[in-house]
């Protein structure tokens, strides 16, 4: 009967004693969160690969899409809770046709599991391993065993040429884009009066 962030005082009995605890109170989110208002999508572009957090609405565009429906990213967690704070499933929601990213057209719809050999928790953890490589190339790891490697810098060149040519305006949602980098990024204010 406790509302969210309420606090609830709670008794543990451990090694036989009672000890209590003040926990403050928060429903529980689902691993693909279920609902989105007022929050616009969050993605990534790499090399034409589209990245993006799993969620209930993505999953809900292809319910009239039966035969196209992803049922394996159905499966993957409906009623799972993360495993730690800021934990998301991130797939790979289209690729943008590149000669760069040839061959690997047919690789929508999986989850991205690691980058350069490590576990990705959430988009922002992906982008930084992504934006911050120094090696010569990036090799993404995916669901049902499935692999992407690139050379980082030929990746990152054709990544503005796609931008371009699909007339998309930034390689990521702004939200994930670090905050210093979209000032610097913005045009100076005209100042108006006595010059």
């Amino acid at each position: 009967m406790k509302k969210p962030n309420e606090v609830a005082l709670i008794k543990v009995l451990r090694k036989e004693r009672e000890c209590k605890f003040n926990i403050t109170l928060r429903p529980l989110q689902p691993l693909v969160p279920v609902r989105q208002f007022d929050k616009r999508p969050s993605y990534y572009i790499f090399g034409g690969l589209i990245f993006t957090p799993l969620t209930q609405p993505y999953l809900d565009e292809y319910a009239d899409w039966d035969s196209m429906w992803p049922r394996r990213l159905w499966q993957l967690a409906p009623e799972e809770l993360p495993r730690n704070a800021g934990q998301e499933i991130v797939i790979i929601s289209m690729v943008l046709r590149d000669d760069v990213n040839a061959g690997y057209e047919h690789l929508a719809e999986l989850q991205v599991r690691k980058v350069n050999e490590i576990e990705i928790q959430n988009l922002r953890h992906l982008y930084g391993l992504v934006e911050h490589c120094t090696a010569p190339s990036i090799r993404f790891d995916l669901d049902k065993e499935r692999v992407i490697v690139f050379k980082y810098s030929e990746a990152k060149t054709a990544t503005s040429t796609i931008l371009t040519h699909y007339n998309i305006p930034s390689i990521a949602s702004a939200d994930l884009i670090d905050r210093k980098a979209r000032k610097t990024r913005r045009k100076p204010k005209a100042r108006f009066g006595a010059s």
